[in-house]
């Protein structure tokens, strides 16, 4: 997901003449899947130490936060509505690493 700036200049030129090339680059020796979900590994013989396996992982992160609803409910006439304190409020970070070939990333103990 991109939130600013993924279009300005230096990006697309980075993108364009670092980062795609060298992911091309490192390609053959990523697992892949078939349009029917059926693992293949890399292609052709790595050649061992100069190549290895080289296995993707996705950072996976989200933030949720205590006031991040409008609350909106009827106040009779006789009462005063309560303000409430502006801001995000208290936040909680989720945070994970996965893998398409090894899946979520845990600790041997889980």
């Amino acid at each position: 997901m991109f939130v600013d700036g993924h279009e300005r200049e230096d990006v697309v030129a980075y993108r364009n003449e670092n980062f795609l090339p060298f992911w091309a680059s490192i390609e053959a020796q990523m697992m892949t899947w078939t349009k029917t979900n059926k693992p293949v590994g890399p292609l052709g013989m790595l050649s061992f130490p100069a190549k290895k396996r080289i296995v993707l992982v996705t950072h996976d992160e989200s933030t949720f936060y205590a006031n991040d609803r409008r609350k909106t409910h009827w106040v009779h006439a006789t009462e005063m509505a309560e303000p409430v304190k502006k801001g995000e409020g208290v936040s909680l970070m989720i945070s994970d690493f996965c893998s398409p070939d090894l899946g979520w990333l845990k600790s041997k103990d889980g």
